[in-house]
């Protein structure tokens, strides 16, 4: 019996040969595929915004350097830290966080394998670090 690795058979015209097939003439590209022109559905670029960004996002990240120079620092405060979060004290958590010295808002997740900390400027930016442990 002859066994036939390829159960389907491919048909070499599959799909249909439109008929302008054979014009492999250059033709430009229709206006929805061109890039934007200056005459685009897209506003003009302001970049104001990003640089606001930019600039209130380093001071959230000066918050999340001094959590974890507390944390790097202190073997007592790390120790204290990861025991109240392995009892979902939440309380506790937020305080031992707030007496690094961080002033911006924040939330906190903890999950058996990592520490997670969201700093928020309002309606701004964020930064998450998440730490293992």
């Amino acid at each position: 019996m002859y066994y036939n690795p390829y159960p389907y058979f491919v048909h070499p015209y599959h799909y249909p040969i439109p008929s302008t097939a054979h014009h492999l003439a250059a033709r430009p590209f229709s206006q929805h595929l061109a890039m934007p022109t200056s005459n685009s559905a897209f506003p003009p670029v302001d970049t104001q915004k990003l640089i606001s960004s930019a600039t209130r996002i380093k001071a959230i990240m000066q918050q999340a350097q001094l959590l974890t120079d507390k944390i790097d620092s202190s073997q007592q405060f790390a120790h204290d830290l990861k025991n109240a979060a392995q009892l979902s004290n939440k309380t506790d958590v937020e305080k031992l966080i707030t007496s690094t010295g961080i002033t911006t808002k924040f939330e906190t997740n903890y999950t058996p394998d990592n520490f997670r900390i969201q700093l928020m400027d309002s309606g701004c930016c964020r930064v998450t670090l998440i730490l293992n442990w």
